[in-house]
């Protein structure tokens, strides 16, 4: 990423349609009414619009007599905070405006015992492709046409956002009137899969699953995930009726309708808490529409190793958090009691220990409460921002810029003079990046790795800045050249001596890439960098200055490259990237790159 680059828009927006909002509220308020009762509650009426009017704007050239035949019924746009996974749907968003007003208590998710108890037997063979499952039962619910609609949408929004793309969790939902338990996870060879997947006629078998689907403009992004798998994952019920095939698409033969009355849910995951998280925030939302509101049936989940597992998980998180640092973080003076009670308004249990400490029970539907201060945001939204009143600091200081951040700025505007466009690559990094395609393997000791690392390209913490800005030479590579590059960032580095093991060095390194090498060019900007740091070349009147020796790094190509030294210290190295490099990394042309350590000029 380049500076200037517009950021990207992350906040969740919940669009409601007014009539059925205020139905699910049992009350009716004016524009500005709402947009005050939602800023109280910590979330933004962003928008007001309607289908009709969204139509217009999207398709400009649409009929008018079928743009007058779309609703103008008011739409509510609200912006959500991005880890408030709980106010995703309509009925949720209700349910917790309705206790944020007194009008309801909060509720109390139970799960209670079926007639029959459920099973999902976990086979060893989806180990290698998505290892866990969690599953629910709603029974008897009732939907309408906006509840139904709210309830696929609410799968999308959690596909898209805690679920990563399907990446990490994948839900499937199904009619569990059409299936029989117990049910069954595995991985089955593709030639032996057969079934009509969701809105399908045919019959598809695992051979012709992956080119029929290559063509749905949706679904395709996520084929990337399995098609490489000689096993796909499947979902069957007890006669081996295909269910689902995650995390692409679920059978058409257990699809839910408007007349389905109970409903069987699993989430398939790479990571179990997050699936946990996902089903807990959609039986939160729907078990509202059950006869018996808040309740869902447990399924049993028993894994290959002998692991059972009765989910979903309802239990509630107890933290006991301090009055007086409430108080003095957010900057009022409220007792535990008024605290205490307050907190029920945002859907957090909390009773009353000492006059200094609150016992809070945060509910399954509340992931994004991880430690005393997210209580604290919440008494703050309870007591309501603009109650807090406006006061001066106690103390008087003066700040300045941190000297790890004056050096960057400095630095950067010398290279940004010299012609050089900033980039901003990432932290995390791969060993192939690092390691294999740098010709440093014998280096593979210095990494701080990433624990279980969710993905081969974040699998530990960058020690040189060159790999990422090769990356961002090869994917410029089509711009005119010269192509100049630098950036100004942290690397992270193994140090015993240090509590967490690591430390962060901060430094800066630049590439020039061209249709012939500029070893004469990159010594320039590294002699114009150390002058501008005060320091001189050494010589017989500057004895502390610095001076360059040869070097043999197997990044850098034999005899073209040069080590630079202050003090007797090693502070950096320039010279002509390696072939083999720049095969590696895709880069036709030559490159010529430096890198100095900031950390002794600070």
């Amino acid at each position: 990423f380049f500076r200037g680059s517009p950021p990207l828009r992350t906040m969740p927006t919940l669009a409601c349609d007014r009539d059925i909002l205020y139905g699910l509220l049992g009350k009716t308020f004016t524009e500005d009414e709402f947009g005050d009762l939602c800023f109280e509650f910590g979330v933004e009426l962003d928008e007001v619009t309607s289908e009709r009017e969204m139509a217009a704007k999207e398709q400009k050239t649409l009929d008018k007599k079928k743009l007058q035949a779309l609703s103008d019924t008011p739409i509510y746009k609200i912006d959500l905070p991005a880890n408030r996974y709980d106010l995703l749907s309509i009925e949720s968003f209700a349910v917790a405006l309705k206790v944020f007003m007194g009008d309801m208590p909060p509720p109390v998710y139970k799960a209670i015992e079926p007639p029959t108890p459920h099973e999902m037997v976990v086979s060893e063979s989806v180990r290698a492709v998505r290892p866990y499952v969690v599953c629910a039962v709603l029974r008897n619910v009732t939907f309408s046409p906006a509840s139904y609609k709210s309830f696929i949408d609410l799968q999308d929004k959690l596909h898209q956002n805690l679920c990563r793309k399907r990446t990490l969790v994948s839900v499937g939902t199904h009619d569990m009137d059409t299936v029989k338990g117990p049910f069954k996870y595995d991985a089955v060879p593709r030639k032996e899969i057969d079934f009509v997947p969701l809105k399908e006629e045919q019959v598809l078998n695992g051979e012709n699953f992956i080119e029929h689907y290559q063509k749905d403009l949706q679904l395709c992004k996520f084929l990337h995930m399995i098609e490489k798998e000689p096993n796909f994952p499947l979902i069957r019920d007890a006669d081996d009726v295909v269910m689902s095939l995650p995390p692409i698409i679920n059978s058409r033969h257990s699809q839910i309708t408007l007349d389905t009355k109970n409903i069987f849910i699993e989430a398939t995951a790479v990571d179990e808490y997050k699936a946990n998280v996902c089903i807990n925030q959609i039986i939160a939302a729907f078990s509202y529409y059950c006869k018996e509101q808040f309740t869902v049936e447990p399924v049993t989940v028993k894994y290959a190793d002998g692991r059972q597992v009765v989910t979903p998980d309802l239990s509630t998180k107890e933290m006991e958090c301090k009055v007086d640092w409430m108080n003095r973080s957010i900057g009022i003076e409220w007792g535990a009691e008024d605290m205490a009670r307050c907190l029920t308004k945002m859907l957090l249990e909390a009773t009353v220990k000492d006059a200094n400490t609150i016992s809070v029970k945060v509910p399954p539907t509340r992931s994004d409460i991880l430690h005393q201060v997210d209580v604290m945001e919440d008494v703050a939204i309870a007591y309501g921002y603009n109650n807090i009143v406006k006061k001066a600091p106690p103390t008087l200081s003066v700040g300045k810029q941190e000297p790890h951040s004056k050096l960057s700025h400095m630095v950067r505007m010398e290279f940004a003079q010299a012609g050089y466009n900033e980039a901003l690559t990432l932290s995390l990094a791969s060993y192939d990046d690092c390691f294999v395609k740098m010709r440093k393997e014998k280096d593979l000791a210095l990494a701080v790795s990433i624990a279980n690392p969710q993905t081969p390209e974040f699998q530990m913490c960058r020690i040189s800045l060159l790999p990422g800005l090769m990356r961002t030479v090869f994917a410029s590579i089509a711009t005119p050249v010269p192509i100049k590059l630098f950036e100004v960032s942290d690397v992270v580095l193994k140090d015993a001596t240090q509590d967490t093991g690591s430390r962060n060095e901060r430094r800066a390194a630049a590439v020039y890439c061209s249709t012939s090498s500029a070893l004469d060019t990159i010594h320039g900007l590294m002699d114009h960098v150390l002058q501008m740091l005060g320091c001189a070349p050494k010589s017989a009147a500057q004895p502390e200055g610095y001076h360059i020796a040869p070097s043999e790094d197997a990044a850098f190509f034999p005899g073209r490259q040069a080590e630079v030294f202050v003090k007797g210290q090693k502070v950096g190295i320039f010279g002509i990237i390696h072939p083999q490099v720049l095969k590696a990394f895709g880069v036709g042309m030559p490159v010529t790159a430096m890198e100095l350590n900031l950390e002794p000029f600070v």
